[in-house]
């Protein structure tokens, strides 16, 4: 297959929302790491400083600048998986090829190892396979969950299984029966607040966004969870994308905006997969996208894939080989 030219692919993104990181995905899937001639280009095509878009590339450890660090095993050795053999697991893969990553977001199906946009997992060489991520266990405890709580139903990620168990009904309930006002009234009266440190209550960051004068507005979800043995949000992702799409159209519907973004981390492509074809079955049947729900209001929401923030170690490692 011909590959793209360098105009072909600026102009396939530099329109969209958001267009660096895809911008600098599709050259990177290209040529295998990224040339200073294509910063270049970049540059100049998405009006950006050099020495800022060098800067980018280089916070996120996926990203190669060198044909020789490209399509190397990346394995991870977080806590878990350093028990479970991920050390052993990254010298059988080559001492000089393969490359540590730092806790890629599957232990409870551990080692995940990252070729290309492909993850394999398993605890030796031999044992390496690819295949889907594992839903929770059921609560030890038996007590009543609440986000998991129809995760595990027969093909809740698909639109049709998350309608049966109730999906999007909350949302049809706030935009038909609700006003904007109301629904922040029913969201203060919750006490819903983030799960931070803060516990800073939704509804008064929600107001406030709604009331400000300027815009467009936007709902940024973070599912960048980098925090080592933290695989919650990939959990939902995989599992119940549409209970994301659902509360990020909520947010837009109090807020009145009108771009949603997932933020996602690249260590987990299967993930992106099933983000975009959620996003694909949601905005057909008109519950996101041109009219949400038949109200006028765009909500257009774009998955950007990030690359890994560099680790410290890795920075001196390749300006070494550099």
């Amino acid at each position: 297959m011909m590959s793209l030219s360098d105009t072909a692919i600026l102009e396939r993104w530099k329109s969209e929302p958001a267009p660096l990181l895809p911008l600098l995905h599709a050259f990177h899937d290209r040529d295998g790491h990224l040339t200073d001639d294509v910063l270049r280009v970049i540059s100049a095509g998405l009006r950006l400083p050099l020495a800022d878009l060098y800067g980018t590339v280089t916070f996120y450890h996926h990203f190669a600048r060198f044909p020789a660090v490209s399509g190397s095993p990346r394995v991870c050795t977080g806590q878990v998986c350093m028990f479970r053999g991920g050390r052993q697991l990254l010298t059988d893969l080559g001492a000089d090829s393969a490359t540590p990553m730092p806790c890629a977001g599957r232990c409870d199906d551990p080692v995940p190892v990252l070729i290309g946009n492909k993850v394999f997992v398993g605890e030796s060489m031999g044992e390496l396979v690819s295949r889907a991520s594992p839903l929770p266990p059921v609560n030890p405890g038996g007590t009543e969950e609440c986000v998991f709580g129809s995760i595990r139903e027969p093909d809740r990620a698909s639109l049709a299984g998350y309608k049966r168990t109730g999906g999007y009904e909350g949302l049809v309930r706030a935009v038909t029966e609700r006003t904007s006002d109301e629904w922040l009234a029913d969201l203060e009266t919750s006490g819903l607040a983030g799960r931070g440190g803060a516990g800073f209550p939704t509804a008064i960051k929600w107001r406030a966004v709604r009331d400000a004068a300027n815009g467009p507005k936007t709902i940024v979800c973070n599912a960048d969870e980098g925090e080592p043995g933290c695989f919650k949000d990939r959990v939902l992702m995989d599992h119940d994308p549409h209970a994301v799409l659902e509360g990020m159209a909520l947010a837009a519907w109090a807020t009145g905006a009108v771009l949603g973004f997932i933020y996602l981390r690249y260590e987990y492509p299967d993930t992106h997969t099933r983000l975009e074809e959620a996003i694909g079955e949601a905005s057909e049947a008109g519950l996101i996208g041109d009219d949400l729900l038949g109200t006028g209001q765009s909500f257009q929401v774009h998955v950007r894939r990030g690359e890994r923030a560099q680790d410290h170690r890795l920075q001196r490692r390749r300006g070494r080989a550099g």
